[in-house]
């Protein structure tokens, strides 16, 4: 089933519906299990959204890549 980010940040309870609010969980998820469980849980995670929504996810990221930059790093090395 692919999600919006709307949706998709309202099932992981975050805080704000939006794509900051996807990026902070994802952060969390990699700084409390910094290891390759922590990297598949963003990129499983990342795949769930449809294909627009992950470039708008993409995007996003690139715009703030000073706070999530090790959440972009992971995406991009699994998809590039």
């Amino acid at each position: 089933m692919a999600y919006t980010i709307k949706g998709l940040a309202k099932a992981n309870d975050c805080e704000s519906f939006d794509c900051y609010g996807l990026a902070t969980v994802w952060q969390y998820w990699y700084t409390c299990n910094h290891n390759e469980y922590g990297k598949k849980h963003v990129i499983d995670d990342f795949k769930l959204l449809r294909k627009a929504d992950r470039q708008e996810m993409i995007n996003w990221l690139r715009m703030e890549n000073e706070y999530f930059l090790d959440v972009l790093n992971i995406i991009e090395s699994a998809i590039y």
